[in-house]
Order: structure tokens, then C-alpha cells, then sequence
């Protein structure tokens, strides 16, 4: 297969504050950019660009942050200086993307308009099989991500060109979203967000029917309302279908004996459990099936039921210094199986980048959890929120770990603080060999050249920009 070539482009550059203007050519390779001016040369990944700002044909670069950020003016590139605003956008956008898990197609990025809560912008828009992300080109602001399974509504107004989305579950933010000035793609737009919630809404009745085919159909169809995209639910949320969604998660006679357990450890709050349903990808007839339990202590164990290596996931519910002792909060509980939840769709089911501790992360085997951990706030917030796992290897050793975590957990207050049974885990976890093996990782994810086991939906290789960015974007995203 023939690589794409190069873009490279010419014009003037210079360095601030005080660089001499020289000439300067930028060259746009797959995964890096490289930068000349006279005899000055610099590389850089896309995701390094930390600002693109535009001014009176004038373009301000600045790579990298803090002390040792470089600023760098490109001007004078004649009629390509709106290519190169464009290249630069697209390509660091699809790097971006591809560190953050998600899967575009090669269409070139759309710059659209919008209105989110008190703001009003341009961003790029990408669509991809979980959702929507808009990336304000005000780089002051966070992307807004918009779940598929979060998508409560889409209107259109085609008189007016503009498609309203409101989403349910997340920030005020992006509970409702208003693309104006789409002019004629108002409708495409709108078919496609509703195609995005329709899917959604699909897969969650056909991974329900699956799970539990016997079941009346109106027990499903609770089931399918609510299990959507791993959104959590409790026994109050399926009042019907609850029995019936337990057992069929829970055929598996290994997890519903820890499930039985942890449900005994957990006392009162057994009733708070959750349990949560995704398609292994959107579209797939491969359920993902995991559930929560809290735990005496301020914390809340995770397991995801599915083949290979099995271990209990241990979250702390609140900060332990805010925590005052006794029973969690129900609201706080829900938070957190909601963030984890979360945090674990928006990694395609891997669980170690929440979970291995700081010095094996740095390892370069781990670098496309790293990369991940980067950009996907729920994935750091959920690995902010880990504690420890726990090998099932039998059920006394298991339960005795679990008991000595409870134990320690209820008095430790130093967020900080490390379980000193964790490192003893790790070391079972490490001899047993990765436990997202069931997800495809293995213990080699790392090489950071096979994506595709690393449950990233097919992204590129970690260091690369997506396949479209050797395209130049369309002539909208200057």
C-alpha cells in the first residue's frame, strides 16, 4: 500500500519573543510536524500544539506548556495559509482523538457553530460510533463530548438551520447543545445525532433480548430503557425487570459467588448495587455486562463479568478526608458507579489505566494508557478514584484481602495513602498476566502498534494521527 506523502508548505516564520524573521517551510508527516526556520528545526508530535490563533493572516504556534513552552509566529504562506491553519487543526484534532480511543472515519472534519450553556463558538465536530465530540477552537474550553446513550432529544429546525440536542446524565454544560447557521446540512446533522440515539437505543434492546430472551416483553423493554450504553441501574430502577437482569448477568458461577459475597460484606447498602450493559462495540452482539457493590468503608467494588482473569475492583466512594464515617450517601454511591461506569466505556473496557500503580504506568509498554489518561477526564477521574484490585484466586484469600481493605479503608484519611496489601495483589495480577486480557490487551497493549487489542475501537497507532489528517480538511476549517 502507498503511504501518503508529505504536505509541506512555505512562508516566513520567526521565534517570540525576539526571533528574526528567516524563511520557514512546515512539513505535515503522519504523525509529527516538522518545523525549519534558517537553520533552526523543531519536531513535534500534534498533540504537542498547545495554541493555533489566527490573526490578520498571521498565525501564532505554540508547542508544548509551562517554562519551556516555544512560540513560534508562521505568516507569508500566500494563499496555502489557510491550508496550513486547516492541517494544523485536523491533524493535532484526529491525534487527539485516536489518544482518546475514539474512531473517525476519514471524512474531513466539519466546523460547525455552536451554543452550549452561556457559550457561543466554533469548534470542530467529529462524530465517531460512542457519540459526538466538539472541540471549541477557543482553547481556553474543554471539549463537549456528547454520549450516544445520553442523547435525549434532537430537533430540527430547518427553516431556521439549527438542531437542538439536549443529553441527560451530564454536565449543565452540555445538557443542551444548539448547532445554529447549519443552513441545508441542518437535516444532515440532525439524522445523523438521531441515528446516533436510535443505534443506542437498538443495541440495548437486542443485548437485552439476548440476556434474557424468556422474559416478558415488557420487562425487557424496562431493562432497554435504562441499560443503555452501561448506564447503571439499581433494583429501585428495574422494579420489574431487576430478577430477572440479575440472573442473567450472573450465569456465571464464579462472579455470582462474589457477587454473593460482596453483597454480604455489603450490609444495609446491598440494596444500592448496580449493575450496568454495553455492546462490546456499537453494533456488536457481544454483550459487556459488569456490576458494583458497596462496601462498608467508603468504598464500592467493581467487577466485569466476562472470561479471563478476575479481580475485584476497589473504588473510595468520597475523598477520605471529607468522609465522616458510617454509611455512604446514597447520592454520593451513585456518582461514583456512575463515573466509573463511565470511565470504563469511554476506555473500551480496559480497566488498568485506573488501576496500575504509578511506577509500571510510566513503563513505554503503558503508553497508550498514558496517552488515554491525558484526555479522557472520566478515565483520570475514575483512576483518581481506585484503590486497589483484588485477585480472586480462591475464596478465602480473597475475602480476607477484601476484609483487611474494608478494615483499613475505614480508618485511613490521607488521600494519598496506599493499601499496604496492594503491592502483594499486583504481584498475583502481574503473574496471572493482564487483567483486561479478556478484553484483548494481554500484557503487551504497550507496544502501542495494535490498537485493535487494545479494545480502542481500531485507533491508530499511539503516536499517530488518524488516517484522514493526510487529507486536507475541508475548505470550511480555516
Amino acid at each position: 500500500m502507498t503511504q501518503p506523502q508529505a504536505v509541506v508548505l512555505d512562508g516566513r516564520g520567526r521565534f517570540l519573543p525576539g526571533g528574526a524573521d528567516a524563511p520557514a517551510r512546515v512539513t505535515f508527516g503522519d504523525a509529527e510536524c516538522t518545523l525549519a526556520f534558517g537553520a533552526d528545526t523543531r519536531v513535534a508530535s500534534y498533540r504537542d500544539i498547545a495554541t493555533i490563533a489566527v490573526s490578520q493572516g498571521a498565525t501564532l504556534l505554540v508547542l508544548g506548556t509551562g517554562p519551556g513552552a516555544e512560540r513560534f509566529v508562521l505568516e507569508r504562506f500566500g494563499q496555502a495559509q489557510g491550508q496550513l491553519v486547516r492541517e494544523l487543526r485536523g491533524r493535532r484534532f484526529h491525534q487527539q482523538l485516536a489518544d482518546a480511543l475514539i474512531q473517525v472515519s476519514a471524512d474531513p472534519i466539519d466546523l460547525v457553530e455552536y451554543e452550549a450553556d452561556e457559550e457561543h463558538g466554533v469548534a470542530q465536530l467529529a462524530y465517531h460510533p460512542w457519540g459526538v465530540v466538539l472541540a471549541p477552537l477557543d482553547e481556553r474550553l474543554a471539549w463537549i463530548r456528547l454520549r450516544r446513550g445520553a442523547l435525549a432529544s434532537v430537533e430540527v429546525d430547518e427553516a431556521y438551520g439549527r438542531v437542538t440536542v439536549t443529553a441527560s446524565g451530564g454536565p449543565e454544560r452540555t445538557s443542551r447543545v444548539v448547532l445554529p447557521g447549519l443552513g441545508e446540512r441542518a437535516r444532515l446533522h440532525g439524522d445523523r445525532l438521531t441515528g446516533l440515539r436510535r443505534a443506542a437505543q437498538e443495541d440495548a434492546g437486542r443485548l437485552i433480548g439476548a440476556l434474557v430472551p424468556d422474559a416478558d416483553y415488557s420487562v425487557r423493554q424496562e431493562a432497554a430503557r435504562v441499560l443503555v450504553d452501561g448506564r447503571p441501574a439499581r433494583p429501585a430502577d428495574l422494579p420489574t425487570a431487576w430478577p430477572d437482569l440479575e440472573a442473567g448477568v450472573l450465569v456465571e458461577p464464579t462472579f455470582a459467588a462474589s457477587y454473593a459475597t460482596l453483597r454480604s460484606k455489603a450490609g444495609p447498602q446491598a440494596d444500592l448495587r448496580a449493575i450496568a450493559i454495553a455492546p462490546a462495540s456499537p453494533g456488536a452482539d457481544e454483550a459487556k455486562s459488569w456490576f458494583f457493590v458497596p462496601l462498608p468503608g467508603n468504598l464500592v467494588a467493581l467487577e466485569l463479568v466476562s472470561e479471563g482473569a478476575h479481580a475485584t475492583y476497589c473504588f473510595r466512594v468520597q475523598r477520605r478526608t471529607d468522609w465522616a464515617g458510617g454509611p455512604t450517601s446514597p447520592g454520593a454511591l451513585a456518582d461514583a458507579i456512575r463515573d466509573v461506569s463511565e470511565a470504563l466505556v469511554d476506555a473500551r473496557f480496559l480497566r488498568e489505566p485506573m488501576a496500575l500503580p504509578d511506577d509500571v504506568l510510566r513503563q513505554p509498554a503503558y503508553l497508550r494508557y498514558r496517552l488515554a489518561l491525558r484526555v479522557l477526564p472520566s478515565l483520570a477521574a475514575a483512576r483518581s478514584r481506585f484503590v486497589a484490585r483484588i485477585v480472586h484466586r480462591d475464596e478465602a484469600s480473597w475475602s480476607a484481602a477484601l476484609d483487611d481493605l474494608i478494615a483499613w479503608h475505614t480508618v485511613e484519611r490521607d488521600d494519598s495513602a496506599v493499601w499496604p496489601g496492594r503491592l502483594a495483589q499486583e504481584s498475583m495480577v502481574a503473574e496471572a498476566g493482564s487483567d483486561d486480557a479478556s478484553a484483548g490487551t494481554g500484557p503487551r497493549l504497550a507496544a502501542s502498534t495494535d490498537d485493535a487489542a487494545a479494545g480502542a475501537d481500531s485507533a491508530p497507532d499511539a503516536g499517530a494521527a488518524h488516517p484522514a489528517a493526510a487529507q486536507p480538511p475541508s475548505a470550511g476549517g480555516a
